[in-house]
């Protein structure tokens, strides 16, 4: 017994925790962390279920592959009774791990049972810490010694969508203009966790294009639009999912006057939300909607102009800073 005890101590003081993950908001307090010691890795698991300080699950030959912007294991048992994916980068991460006891212990005949607790029952979003130095790793595309430590608080955003939008009666704007956009936006956050009056989440800044716009009732006009101030509030991702709310202003240049009478040249604004679904490495499917205003901002001595509920869908990708590799 305490030749055991000091030998894992031993185990312990050696070991070197490259990354841990968390869910945020979970009552359970999950944490999956990567660690190697010498040539060997393992995941490493603790909870508020568990009886115990952490659990351990070694991946046999598995090792990461390990960049300045990106950590990615894909590991599984020959049996089938072990698997994890595990893709680390700038903003949501990745976790999917699949575990069976009953199957891994005719193969290793010490695993603790409580590694069934680790599994996370398909991939799920996590926000994961990163740590250096790295001074023995041993994997396939690392290109010296040391790991350099990544700020999954500043990830950016890629994003781009289509939808369809009907104005209402409200102010000086009409019912009854429909119409089409695409586009293109990109964002960074700017901070990391925060509260504002109570609410929980990260502040973004980006920029959004708008290279197809086409009335295509009353009349069909096209256009085109820019938004150099795009003011994004993330809030903590969920599993499965993520949100955010948003608040936009720019300019729209478009073929026809809109409305009629006024001038082709108007200031857009919008407020809206959206929500990122079944993230996986980075990438999500987007839905959103907002509330769009565009005007000529009393330029012509009055102000008429269209408002309009939008509807949009499209692709997310949070990733790691340009010029790292992709996932």
């Amino acid at each position: 017994m305490i030749i055991a005890a000091l030998l894992l101590a031993a185990q312990a003081a050696t070991a070197s925790t490259v990354a841990a993950c968390r869910v945020p908001a979970d009552p359970q307090q999950r944490v999956w962390s990567l660690e190697q010691t010498g040539n060997s890795w393992r995941v490493v698991f603790s909870a508020k279920s568990l009886d115990k300080p952490r659990v351990e699950l070694p991946l046999g030959n598995g090792q990461p592959v390990i960049t300045d912007s990106r950590i990615a294991l894909s590991y599984a048992s020959a049996n089938g009774g072990r698997a994890v994916e595990w893709h680390i980068v700038d903003g949501f991460s990745t976790i999917d791990v699949r575990v069976s006891h009953g199957l891994e212990v005719n193969v290793e005949r010490d695993l603790d049972p409580a590694v069934d607790l680790m599994n996370t029952e398909g991939a799920i979003a996590v926000v994961c810490d990163r740590y250096h130095p790295q001074p023995r790793y041993f994997g396939p595309i690392l290109d010296n010694d040391v790991v350099v430590p990544t700020a999954p608080d500043r990830s950016r955003e890629w994003n781009v969508a289509a939808g369809v939008a009907k104005s209402v009666n409200l102010f000086q704007s009409t019912s009854g203009r429909a119409y089409a956009v695409q586009t293109i936006g990109w964002s960074k956050e700017l901070t990391g966790d925060l509260k504002l009056i109570g609410i929980r989440g990260r502040f973004a800044w980006g920029v959004e294009a708008t290279p197809v716009f086409a009335q295509l009732d009353p009349s069909t006009i096209y256009g085109v639009g820019f938004a150099p101030v795009v003011w994004r509030w993330n809030f903590p991702p969920k599993p499965r999912w993520s949100a955010f709310a948003e608040l936009s202003m720019g300019g729209l240049w478009t073929t026809e006057p809109i409305p009629e009478k006024t001038g082709r040249a108007n200031f857009t604004a919008h407020w809206g939300g959206g929500l990122r679904l079944r993230p996986r490495g980075g990438h999500a499917l987007l839905l959103a909607y907002r509330f769009q205003h565009f005007s000529n901002g009393n330029q012509l001595g009055s102000n008429p102009g269209v408002n309009s509920h939008v509807i949009l869908a499209g692709w997310s990708h949070m990733g790691p800073p340009k010029g790292g590799p992709s996932q």
